[in-house]
């Protein structure tokens, strides 16, 4: 154990990836207590979200819960960036099974969780439609633990990632937030894409047009549109609603890739804010196509 100082109907998409969806009907085995998937599923006896506007919540117990990351690099520079703890179950890869944590409290009040830790996490689960000044559209929200209480089980990092679960993979459809011609139903894939929401997943040969970096708090938000080829001028290859990759996670910067620059796989976290992004963990997260000479300067 480490110890630091105190410190919805399914939309039909002929493109798109499956996932099992019979996981999660109600408690883990291991732990007597729930997945995260039967907490998250609309379809889940269990699934009892509490608005955000809420004073009193339910406490929903989840156990054998695996930490996948804990986002400790604040792109904003303002400390409102950093501090999410992003958790799955365990097992393999299934619908609604990863969430992210806000303003979590250990057992031991000492510990520093990192990637392949097991707990429990006993809190409210709440579907945020709005955050801060920030509104949300309407059927679209940010799923979250909210501060709940995370009890250590044990270590699993001599065997993290691979003795419990590759990246899922998906397609970049999966996580386009509009459908239509040209985009015109906003949201209209958000109920597909969010079974996938705040899990690891990996996009496989894509590409990247120009990055962009955009004022945020005291720092930067960095993104990059990603496409099914390289003319970055076309929009059947760049969809505006495909995700993008994002600084979310770790110090990327606008100008590191090229236009047109060719990924074998780009993996991360899927996050979401109005629209899906794929926030790389690590410089790792992002492996270049053989033969690509436009990478990273």
């Amino acid at each position: 154990m480490r110890l630091a100082a105190a410190p919805l109907a399914l939309v039909v998409c002929a493109a798109c990836s499956t996932i099992p969806q019979d996981e999660p009907a109600g408690t883990d085995a291991a732990g007597g207590g729930l997945t995260i998937a039967a907490v998250q599923d609309p379809k889940s006896p269990d699934y009892h979200p509490c608005p955000s506007t809420s004073t009193t919540c339910n406490t929903q117990t989840i156990t054998n819960a695996v930490v996948t990351w804990l986002d400790k690099f604040d792109e904003t520079r303002d400390g409102k960036s950093a501090g999410t703890l992003y958790i799955r179950d365990v097992g393999a890869n299934h619908a609604y099974g990863g969430i992210g944590i806000y303003e979590p409290n250990f057992v031991p009040a000492s510990l520093d969780p990192l990637p392949g830790d097991v707990l429990d996490f006993a809190g409210p689960y709440q579907e945020d439609t709005s955050i801060g000044s920030a509104v949300f559209n309407p059927k679209t929200f940010l799923p979250q633990l909210y501060k709940p209480v995370g009890t250590f089980r044990y270590e699993f990092a001599a065997d993290f990632p691979q003795a419990w679960s590759a990246p899922q993979q998906i397609q970049l459809s999966d996580l386009n937030e509009n459908t239509g011609t040209n985009g015109t139903t906003t949201d209209g894939n958000f109920a597909h894409a969010r079974q996938y929401m705040q899990m690891v997943a990996t996009v496989n040969d894509v590409y990247v047009s120009s990055g962009t970096s955009s004022p945020g708090g005291q720092g930067f938000r960095v993104t990059y549109p990603m496409g099914t080829c390289g003319d970055v001028t076309s929009r059947t290859c760049f969809n505006p609603s495909a995700p993008q990759i994002s600084n979310e996670l770790f110090d990327l910067q606008a100008t590191d890739y090229q236009p047109g620059t060719h990924f074998a796989s780009v993996t991360g976290i899927v996050t979401w804010f109005y629209s899906f992004h794929i926030a790389p963990r690590s410089r790792e997260d992002l492996v270049l196509a053989p033969g690509s000479d436009a990478g990273a300067e």
